[in-house]
């Protein structure tokens, strides 16, 4: 079976990917942190759990070249680099069985995180490559949006349904679900090929690689864009941190109820939302979509650090874990589709695993570096706010980028 000829298998295979990376994103985000927080480890433990699993990601763009650059003819271009990526996701997962106690050791815990997401990362790459190969312009709207839809899906079964596992049979139930649904997943790219018939296109060589790179970064909007991904998802980065916190911990929330918040109901509505923006990117505008969604992230904010009176009604939390995922996942699929139309396809590892690196990075500035020493500022309603003000006046930026520039660029 071929993913060039037949839509609906490249659609599958590549959502089925997606849903594999969101799986250890899941856990990693929502499980372990509750896990951690009840057994009461301060903020920097938990940021330092979400760093690592975002720094891989943030140093990504080191195999881009790589992937465009070395390919095995016969299996195809982009498929030998997601088949070793899955499978060592698999592995590395399998490793965790062997810690004993979470909190004496820590460290060997990070150490495997950092392993896992490495090789997590390097799929993402190869995945991404492969859609942007493979993928019809006037597709890529929608697509992008079951593809993240799909990592918000695998992302519900990692928090919410491994928050269930661990809540109920322990660690290291979770991480033996977990490396079973990961090896499962390694069956689609085993099984499809790239195209039906003819090699696949030649791996670029490193001079003309250069040479576009040299072209495209010549140019405002690339730079913009990327500015904008680095920039995007660092107030949600720390609030994910100062959440869990705040429920576990301070609002004496249980794993099994956080986990069903943030990785059940939130994550459903962070697939609701990247499915909406598949739909409906491509009508309203890329920029005009991304700005949109994140003043409603900063407005729900605001509205939840001035009724700290309300923290203890249910309800309340869940409208705001119903609108934090909806709106996050429409505006990073909106900037997706931005990061596409100032990529080009004989770069399109490299150039793409750049931007969607700076997007890990936002993260982990959000995560490892403010979120340990926010509290020393501000009190919680102000942490919100903070982040709420940011998240609105990053928007400035996205007027600016203009996708026309590149497509000047000759294939």
């Amino acid at each position: 079976m071929s993913l060039a000829e037949q839509r609906w298998l490249r659609l599958f295979t590549l959502c089925a990917l997606f849903f594999a990376q969101g799986i250890p994103w899941g856990f990693f985000a929502i499980t372990l942190p509750g896990h951690l927080s009840d057994r009461g480890l301060e903020l920097a433990a938990l940021g330092s759990v979400q760093a690592m699993s975002y720094w891989p990601y943030v140093f990504k763009w080191a195999g881009g070249p790589l992937i465009d650059l070395v390919a095995i003819p016969r299996l195809g271009r982009r498929r030998p680099w997601i088949v070793f990526a899955q499978g060592m996701m698999a592995v590395t997962v399998l490793a965790m069985v062997a810690i004993d106690d979470v909190a004496a050791q820590l460290d060997f815990l990070l150490a495997l995180v950092l392993v896992h997401t490495s090789f997590n990362a390097l799929q993402n790459v190869a995945t991404d490559a492969l859609a942007i190969d493979l993928l019809d312009p006037r597709e890529r709207g929608r697509a992008n949006g079951f593809m993240y839809g799909s990592k918000w899906a695998g992302g519900m079964v990692g928090g919410f349904g491994l928050s269930f596992v661990l809540g109920h049979w322990g660690f290291h139930a979770a991480v033996l679900v977990q490396a079973i649904l990961l090896g499962a997943v390694l069956a689609v790219p085993l099984l499809v090929r790239e195209r039906a018939s003819g090699p696949p296109p030649e791996p670029s060589k490193p001079r003309e690689v250069w040479a576009v790179l040299r072209r495209v970064y010549a140019m405002r909007s690339p730079w913009l864009a990327a500015l904008m991904m680095l920039v995007m998802t660092i107030s949600t980065g720390m609030l994910s941190v100062v959440a869990a916190r705040l429920y576990v911990y301070e609002l004496h929330w249980k794993q099994e109820d956080y986990g069903f918040l943030v990785g059940g109901v939130g994550l459903f509505f962070g697939f609701v939302g990247s499915t909406v923006a598949g739909f409906f990117a491509d009508w309203v505008g890329h920029r005009r979509l991304a700005a949109i969604a994140s003043v409603l992230l900063g407005v729900g904010w605001v509205v939840f650090a001035l009724r700290e009176q309300w923290w203890h009604v249910h309800a309340f939390i869940y409208a705001l874990a119903i609108l934090e995922p909806t709106a996050q996942a429409i505006m990073i699929v909106a900037m997706w589709s931005v990061c596409m139309a100032v990529s080009v396809k004989k770069t399109a590892a490299t150039q793409f695993a750049a931007y969607t690196s700076l997007t890990s990075l936002s993260q982990i500035i959000g995560a490892r570096l403010l979120a340990p020493h926010v509290h020393d500022w501000w009190s919680y309603s102000g942490i919100y706010l903070a982040a709420a003000a940011f998240q609105i006046a990053i928007i400035a930026i996205l007027p600016f980028i203009d996708a026309q520039q590149v497509r000047r660029i000759p294939e």
